[in-house]
């Protein structure tokens, strides 16, 4: 779970599918992208945030034998998905808050 073509590679897939379906949600009248947008940044947040666990769970136990968790990457990495997808979750909150909010023009 902690190979990074796993641990990064799945949040810059989806970052990628993120832009195709924004720059296509730009583009077209479907009314439906935004919401599979917040479900990407909704994925997004609970992927990174599963595996973020689960490397943190991985040092405390190997601190305790007085091993070290050898990563190919520093563990901070694993932080900037888990801050891009509450970025993207909150955007598509305000932009859905944004749609659907009443008239206020009588």
């Amino acid at each position: 779970m902690l190979n990074e073509y796993f641990a990064l590679g799945v949040p810059i897939a989806l970052i990628v599918l993120y832009a195709l379906i924004l720059f296509l949600r730009k583009k077209s009248k479907i009314h439906y992208l935004g919401f599979v947008l917040f479900i990407i940044a909704g994925f997004m947040v609970a992927f990174s945030y599963q595996v973020l666990q689960y490397a943190l769970k991985e040092q405390s136990q190997l601190n305790k034998t007085g091993a070290i968790l050898a990563l190919n990457y520093p563990i901070w990495l694993l932080y900037l998905p888990l801050i891009i997808g509450i970025v993207l979750v909150i955007i598509n909150i305000f932009r859905a808050y944004k749609r659907i909010k009443p008239q206020s023009k009588s």
